[in-house]
């Protein structure tokens, strides 16, 4: 498990002040005094969205390696998290779960996975990220057209195999991966789509009851989301696409968490496309990949870290406030990206996910702040109560100032966690430090209160 040391405790009583205060450098503490604080006010009575458990997801490929999914240390943590949306990807998962002389699936490969696979029993997205290589391709790989019904057949095939034969009754289902700029590139993005709608229609064929999205956007591009609903909207049943922030390892810490209300925006603008194209229906979205960082061998290391843990944290803020109904980080476990690292301890940045399953689903409440390095995402859960996540996305300590808490009928004393530089602490807090009092929040660090009383 990651290092944990006891960290501030902050706002539970005066004393407890006094110590933080003294256990600040003396150079910092005029810049402190003198700062402002940032006001942040929760407004009870407005909801703008709803938050389940499938915006806390995440993507594996451990069951693709049956041996290293059945790691019992690593089944104890899938539990102990307890995602509850797996998105199963790997990019030579068609070839990996094939036989390349048969030129067909080697179901016992998948059923190994599958049996060895998630404890939790979580909802499964399966991806087929694209046909094989034993399938006849155009030296710019795109799939030949005479192979169209054959990669149709495939992929039907592999529906069979999971839902009627293993039985796991997989109901989400993505047709490739990240298409779209080659065939952009080619000038053949009409293509894709034919190859869309052939492999949906013959997955349908085989199980009803299904349901296939695309168009696994590489990043949130709208013209082609576009013109794939104008070529696909009868078989499309949700929406997908990933989004990175960069590509570069010395990208500042302050862009990159600069760019996470960028994530809401994706979602509202997707959303406002597919109503455009399909009016009458409900479409989920689905952001099924992202992470700081889309060059997995740039030297990144910040998604590993607690200023990942404060990264994610802001994202999933924005994805939950914009109404997305799905989304899966990248991902569960590896040594360059995983919540869980190649030794089986857990990353900064499961806890988040572990908060936001346990915490943080219900009716998203509207909040503000008038700094834009300080966020806060309030939830009142749908089993009574309500949570308080505060983040701050700084370089410094900042002091907060609420409003709107009083709505509230809360106790003395409620619960608190803080994550940042040294680790995880669970602790107190008092009532009147979140009504009216100024409250310190570490810099890079998080603060989720659960607010036991009623509204």
């Amino acid at each position: 498990m990651m290092q944990r040391r006891d960290v501030f405790k902050l706002g539970v009583s005066s004393a407890a002040t006094v110590t933080l205060w003294h256990l600040i450098p003396r150079s910092q503490r005029q810049t402190i005094s003198a700062q402002a604080s940032t006001q942040i006010s929760v407004d009870w009575q407005t909801s703008v969205a709803k938050s389940t458990v499938n915006v806390f997801g995440s993507n594996d490929y451990e069951i693709t390696y049956p041996e290293r999914a059945r790691d019992s240390a690593y089944q104890k943590l899938l539990s102990q998290l307890n995602i509850r949306l797996v998105r199963i990807h790997q990019g030579g998962l068609s070839d990996r779960w094939s036989n390349k002389a048969t030129k067909t699936w080697d179901i016992s490969k998948i059923k190994a996975g599958y049996s060895a696979s998630y404890p939790q029993k979580p909802t499964i997205v399966q991806n087929i990220p694209g046909w094989t290589e034993w399938m006849r391709q155009t030296p710019d790989g795109l799939l030949d057209p005479s192979e169209y019904d054959r990669y149709a057949a495939f992929c039907a095939e592999l529906v069979v195999i999971i839902n009627q034969r293993l039985g796991r009754n997989v109901q989400y289902w993505e047709p490739f991966n990240e298409k779209d700029v080659r065939y952009e590139k080619a000038g053949k993005l009409e293509e894709l789509w034919r190859i869309y709608n052939k492999v949906a229609q013959a997955m349908k064929a085989k199980d009803p009851k299904i349901k296939i999205g695309g168009p696994v956007l590489t990043w949130d591009e709208p013209n082609r989301l576009g013109s794939f609903l104008q070529n696909c909207a009868r078989h499309v049943d949700f929406i997908s696409w990933h989004r990175y922030v960069t590509g570069n390892a010395n990208e500042s810490t302050d862009k990159i968490m600069s760019y996470t209300p960028d994530y809401g925006q994706q979602v509202r603008e997707f959303r406002k496309i597919t109503k455009k194209y399909l009016p009458q229906r409900y479409i989920p979205l689905y952001l099924s990949e992202y992470n700081i960082n889309y060059t997995w061998d740039s030297g990144e290391k910040r998604q590993n870290t607690h200023i990942g843990a404060v990264w994610f944290a802001s994202v999933l803020k924005h994805l939950a406030e914009a109404g997305v109904d799905m989304a899966s980080s990248w991902h569960l476990k590896d040594g360059i990206y995983g919540m869980i690292d190649p030794e089986n301890r857990l990353r900064p940045a499961a806890t988040v996910f572990s908060w936001g399953i346990k915490y943080l689903t219900g009716t998203v409440i509207k909040t503000k702040s008038d700094r834009s390095s300080i966020e806060a995402l309030a939830v009142r859960n749908d089993k009574g109560g309500a949570s308080l996540l505060l983040i701050n996305k700084s370089t410094q300590l900042q002091k907060l100032t609420f409003t709107g808490m009083s709505a509230m009928k809360l106790p003395n004393m409620l619960p608190i966690v803080y994550l940042n530089a040294n680790g995880v602490k669970k602790d107190a807090i008092a009532k009147t430090a979140l009504l009216g009092n100024t409250f310190n929040l570490a810099a890079y660090s998080l603060a989720l209160v659960r607010l036991s009383g009623s509204l």
